[in-house]
C-alpha cells in the first residue's frame, strides 16, 4: 500500500504541464484561480497551459473566461454546450491537453495551486500518478464517517490502495488519462481506473480550503449514486477486458447443475417409472430454470465480449459538445 509521500525539493520540470479545471457558476473564483496558478507556475519557471472548462454555467463565468484568455497565452477556455457534469468536463480538458503531465483540480479555490510543485516533485521521482489526500475533513463527523467507509469499500473493490479517491486534485502522466473514456461520475474513481498493476502511484497530504464564493454543487443524495457506481467500477476493473469469463463461468455452472438435475429426473422417469410432476414438480421446474438461465448467461457473456471488443477497438464519438474555444493563440 503506497504511503503518504513527502516530496523532495526537486521541482524542476522541462516539459509542458497542463492544468485542467472544470467550472460551473464560478464567476467570483475564475480570476483568482488564473492568477494563483500563474503565480506558482512563474515562480518555478514551469512551461504550462491552464485549461478552464465551462460546464454550462448560467452566470458570467464564460464571458470572464473569454476576456482572460484573450490576454493570457497560457490560458485556454473551453465552453461546453450544456451542463455535462464534472466527469465529462475533465474529459474534455484531458483530450485537449498538450502537456506531458496533466494536473486536474477543482475551479472553486478549494484546491490550492501552491501544491503544484509538490505534485511535480513526485512526478520527477518516477511516479505515474500523484494524488492529494485530505489532511483533514471539514465536512463534519457524519460526512467524514461516510466518506471513510466509501473509500474503504472502493479500496477493497478496486484493489487500488489509495487513501483518498474522491478528490479531483491529482497529477497524471498524460498517457494515463488520454485514452480513459470517462462517463457518468467516473472522475470519483479515476485513480482506481488508471492505477493498474505495475503503475507507480502515491499520495501526499493537502489542506482543502473552505469555499469563499458561490455554492457547493455536492449534495448528500449523490452518495447513493456513488454506491451504484461502485458496482460498475468493480466490473470494469476486474472483468472489463474479459466479461465472458464472468458471465460464461456463471452460465456454465448453471447449465451443468440444471442439466444434471433435469437429466436424473428424466432418467428416473423413463427407466424407473418416476412421476415427476406428481412427486417433484417444483424441483423439475427449478432445474429447467437453471438450464435456461445458463443458456442466457452464456449468450449474454458472448454479447458482452463483443461489446467490449467494439468499445476498445474503435474511437467513439465524444459524449459532449464543445460550443466554443477561446485562447490568444491559434491551435
Amino acid at each position: 500500500m503506497p504511503s503518504l509521500a513527502t516530496p523532495t525539493a526537486n521541482t524542476a520540470f522541462a516539459g509542458l504541464i497542463s492544468v485542467v479545471a472544470p467550472l460551473y457558476n464560478e464567476v467570483a473564483n475564475v480570476g483568482q484561480l488564473v492568477s494563483r496558478v500563474a503565480a506558482v507556475m512563474n515562480q518555478h519557471g514551469y512551461d504550462y497551459e491552464l485549461i478552464l472548462v465551462n460546464d454550462g454555467s448560467r452566470d458570467q463565468s464564460w464571458k470572464l473566461m473569454q476576456e482572460l484568455a484573450a490576454h493570457d497565452r497560457h490560458l485556454v477556455a473551453v465552453d461546453l454546450a450544456g451542463n455535462y457534469g464534472q466527469t465529462l468536463s475533465l474529459r474534455a480538458g484531458f483530450e485537449r491537453a498538450r502537456g506531458e503531465v496533466i494536473i486536474a483540480m477543482d475551479g472553486d479555490l478549494q484546491h490550492d495551486p501552491a501544491y503544484i510543485p509538490q505534485f511535480i516533485s513526485l512526478i520527477n521521482e518516477g511516479y505515474d500518478m500523484v494524488g492529494g489526500a485530505k489532511a483533514k475533513r471539514p465536512e463534519g463527523p457524519v460526512a467524514t464517517a461516510l466518506a471513510t467507509t466509501a473509500h474503504g469499500i472502493i479500496r477493497r473493490l478496486s484493489g487500488v490502495q489509495l487513501r483518498y479517491f474522491g478528490a479531483t486534485y491529482k497529477a497524471y502522466r498524460s498517457y494515463l488519462v488520454k485514452n480513459v473514456e470517462m462517463l457518468g461520475d467516473a472522475h470519483r474513481f479515476l485513480g482506481a481506473l488508471v492505477a493498474r498493476k505495475g503503475l507507480r502511484y502515491c499520495e501526499f497530504p493537502i489542506e482543502i480550503h473552505e469555499r469563499q464564493f458561490g455554492q457547493s454543487n455536492y449534495k448528500i443524495s449523490k452518495l447513493f449514486y456513488v454506491i451504484l457506481d461502485l458496482f460498475i467500477l468493480r466490473f470494469f476493473i476486474v472483468h472489463g477486458r474479459k466479461p465472458f469469463r464472468l458471465f460464461g463461468l456463471a452460465g456454465l455452472l448453471s447449465l451443468l447443475l440444471g442439466g444434471g438435475l433435469a437429466g436424473q429426473f428424466l432418467v428416473r422417469s423413463i427407466f424407473f417409472g418416476l412421476n415427476i410432476f406428481g412427486t417433484y414438480p417444483l424441483e423439475f421446474i427449478f432445474s429447467l430454470f437453471l438450464l435456461l438461465g445458463g443458456i442466457f448467461l452464456l449468450c449474454f457473456g458472448v454479447l458482452a465480449e463483443i461489446g467490449m471488443y467494439i468499445y476498445y477497438s474503435r474511437h467513439t464519438r465524444a459524449p459532449y459538445v464543445v460550443r466554443q474555444v477561446a485562447s490568444s493563440f491559434s491551435e
